[in-house]
């Protein structure tokens, strides 16, 4: 299982813009292979910061997610709303045994 953790932040003008291009790109993602989980949220300090959390089955299920035709159309409008590159990090379970 993979987790990905997309921190974006929005120009403060734009943030209703970016909010509406997200919406078609998370219902289509929703619909890839392995995807199992891609939810926006709006940070508790500041509402100009959003955040993607993923669940995807494994890397090989979202290579392909970057490629799709609704995430080359949600990047188009997300690149005039940011005001500084996304940070984006890959996370996997750790091995940790809870007794």
């Amino acid at each position: 299982m993979l987790y990905v953790r997309a921190i974006l932040n929005v120009k403060p003008d734009q943030r209703d813009t970016l909010l509406e291009a997200a919406k078609p790109c998370i219902e289509a993602t929703l619909q890839e292979p392995g995807c199992l989980e891609y939810e926006l949220h709006t940070s508790l300090s500041d509402p100009n910061r959003l955040v993607f959390l993923e669940v995807w089955e494994s890397a090989e299920h979202l290579g392909p997610h970057g490629k799709s035709d609704h995430m080359k159309a949600f990047g188009k409008v997300a690149a005039g709303c940011l005001a500084g590159p996304p940070r984006i990090e890959y996370i996997t379970p750790a091995k940790v045994d809870v007794k």
